[in-house]
């Protein structure tokens, strides 16, 4: 990876995609942020750049939707920027019913921000990731393996997706792309959800992954990592 170019940095603003972001920076990397909270999205800039004294733009945008997918890909083509390297971080699954029960919008919301915009923003970013050496790093998730019952099939699906999607490509000299897949991230939420489970369910949940650990591995990549890598980090 260019250490002249930015890392985009999708879900930017707060969580792993915040702590991927720092990590960046406080190797001497510029980050671009891209998230849908413009506020939280300036917040953290704001910080970053009083911590690290460099510009740290950000890109507003909502990639649950094709559309603001579409708006990201194209605000991130812009020249100035010089985009090396994308993190597709940014996913969630809808709150409330989950697939059949669920709205179609709504799973087709998860869909998309999980596996589709991924795949928008790596296909238009691609020439310019090509003229650089550049790489994606997609971030998947336990919830993608296996094949066991799972409490989002949509997200479950998806997340499948994103790790086929990261191989599939194993085989491309031009652009590097790859791969983490992590466990249950030990976030401020998964230590509240955590919380929230009886005794016997907390015996039985596998251990949280360390935020950091899942940093430490994009970065990783980034530097080293081969095309159609995939790194995963479930735990014991």
């Amino acid at each position: 990876m260019s250490v002249n170019g930015a890392v985009v940095v999708t879900g930017g603003a707060s969580g792993l995609g915040a702590l991927i972001a720092g990590a960046l920076l406080e190797r001497g990397r510029r980050a671009i942020l891209v998230d849908r909270d413009a506020s939280a999205a300036e917040r953290a800039a704001t910080a970053f750049e009083d911590r690290h004294g460099v510009p740290v733009p950000v890109v507003v945008a909502d990639l649950a939707s094709i559309a603001g997918a579409r708006a990201a890909a194209d605000a991130l083509a812009e020249p100035r920027l010089e985009v090396a390297a994308l993190v597709n971080n940014a996913g969630a699954w809808s709150a409330g019913e989950q697939y059949p029960a669920a709205d179609s919008d709504a799973w087709l919301a998860t869909v998309t921000l999980d596996l589709l915009a991924p795949m928008l923003l790596t296909q238009h970013l691609w020439h310019r990731l090509a003229a650089v050496g550049g790489a994606v790093v997609n971030i998947g998730s336990s919830g993608g393996e296996g094949d066991s019952p799972y409490g989002s099939p949509e997200y479950g699906a998806a997340k499948a997706g994103i790790r086929r999607f990261t191989t599939a490509l194993g085989d491309r000299t031009d652009v590097r792309v790859m791969a983490v897949v992590p466990g249950w991230i030990g976030l401020e939420r998964a230590h509240r959800q955590l919380a929230a489970l009886s005794p016997a369910e907390q015996r039985a949940a596998s251990p949280l992954i360390a935020p950091q650990q899942v940093a430490d591995r994009v970065i990783g990549l980034l530097d080293h990592g081969h095309a159609g890598e995939v790194v995963e980090l479930l735990g014991p």
